[in-house]
């Protein structure tokens, strides 16, 4: 049996990520309980402009409970990625340990240095009322390889441990 996931843990934080994909590695970090991210980029490059066909972004901040809307929040961050061009193609909502999560599902194609790249994306948003934190966690795939990395990534999010 061959073993795709591996148990990612920041104990100066309180995040662990009990089926991160054994593809990824970190590669950068910053920031406190309060508010940081962690940065994730598949071990596998695309081309030498691309760089890694794959990165994984995890981000929080604190916010009160009384200024979160989850619906809003959901909302702003779906105009965010329009107005860079991301067209969002479906949306779905689950509960992750008593935390409405809500991942979308979108693509752009993106020019770099006279190059088209396909790339396709999943976010996902949820807010911890234990911690009082908002986590953003966002995933690019480059489009040849996104229905490789989409099963893996899709469980990552969802084992996402905030406190």
């Amino acid at each position: 049996m061959q073993t795709n996931y591996f148990i990612y843990r920041k104990p100066e934080v309180n995040v662990v990520i009990n089926k991160m994909p054994i593809y990824f590695k970190e590669i950068e970090f910053h920031g406190d309980e309060s508010k940081g991210s962690i940065k994730f980029e598949s071990y596998y490059e695309y081309d030498e402009i691309w760089g890694n066909n794959a990165k994984i972004e995890v981000d929080w901040f604190k916010k009160e409970r009384i200024q979160f809307y989850h619906a809003k929040e959901v909302q702003i961050s779906i105009e965010m990625y329009n107005s860079v061009n991301y067209v969002v193609t479906n949306k779905e909502r689950v509960w992750l340990n008593s935390h409405e999560f809500t991942y979308f599902f979108g693509n752009r194609t993106k020019i770099m240095q006279k190059r088209y790249y396909p790339e396709n994306i999943i976010h996902g948003i949820f807010y911890c009322e234990l911690t009082e934190r908002q986590f953003n966690m966002h995933a690019i795939v480059i489009k040849d390889v996104y229905e490789n990395y989409l099963p893996f990534i899709l469980e990552c999010f969802n084992s996402i441990i905030c406190h």
